[in-house]
């Protein structure tokens, strides 16, 4: 199986990406926040790269007739099975985008591609998109969640194996390169920016806390969901990025 885009994103097990994958999915009032911001991009077949443990997949299978998701990561794998083996509409590959082409029916197309906090993973990040895209219908959405703001890079996000954070900028840059047509680019999650950065900078934390997420998801997300979409923001600790193929 080729490695080409995914060095740091293993097919081995990685248990502490497993581990923030599990942190996260008891953050439920953001995991909500994030679908809903992605939702009115989502077409009826979808193609999901890096499935994780299903935290979205359940999601995006209440609104499609159909959703491929895709893992690599062993551990993770095992636990997308688990979470949609329930689901009629949903199937799950043990692979990389590039080896999809051997699991799926010859001419498929998505609607949409998703890739929720996937591309900060690969190294090569036009390739990666490229190679998405061949997956991707002619006026079709690719729907990313990036992790964003440079400078608020630390130790998490390199024991995360991400390469980068994105702007607005970088970002419009990557889709130059890829050929895709810029059309939401939507900063969230402003309070974020600062409690990353304090992790990353001050505290000089290795993992991120339980506490935190809990505190953030249960007083911070309710508010500051209904207050960024009333005010664009100038920056936000993650990015909503959509491009048309």
């Amino acid at each position: 199986m080729s490695k080409t885009i995914i060095d740091a994103y293993e097919i081995e097990e990685d248990p502490f990406f497993a581990m923030d994958l599990a942190q996260m999915a008891k953050a439920r009032n953001y995991m909500a926040w994030q679908f809903q911001l992605i939702k009115p991009y989502l077409g009826r077949s979808i193609l999901e790269i890096g499935g994780g443990i299903g935290n979205f997949t359940t999601r995006l299978a209440d609104c499609a007739d159909q959703v491929i998701s895709i893992e690599p990561n062993q551990h993770c794998f095992a636990k997308l099975v688990e979470k949609t083996a329930h689901l009629n509409n949903v199937t799950a590959h043990h692979t990389t985008a590039e080896d999809l082409a051997d699991l799926i029916p010859e001419g498929y197309k998505a609607d949409t591609i998703v890739c929720m906090n996937v591309l900060e993973h690969l190294k090569d990040d036009v390739l990666a998109i490229n190679t998405f895209c061949r997956y991707l219908k002619s006026g079709g959405n690719l729907v990313l969640i990036n992790p964003a703001v440079p400078w608020i890079f630390g130790v998490i996000d390199r024991k995360l194996g991400h390469y980068r954070r994105y702007s607005k900028q970088s970002t419009l840059d990557l889709l130059a390169a890829t050929g895709l047509k810029p059309v939401e680019l939507h900063y969230f999650n402003f309070i974020g920016v600062w409690a990353w950065w304090w992790n990353a900078r001050v505290a000089k934390a290795e993992t991120q806390s339980n506490f935190q997420i809990k505190v953030f998801d249960k007083l911070i997300v309710p508010i500051a969901s209904r207050l960024e979409a009333l005010v664009p923001l100038p920056v936000g600790q993650s990015l909503l990025v959509v491009a048309e193929k």
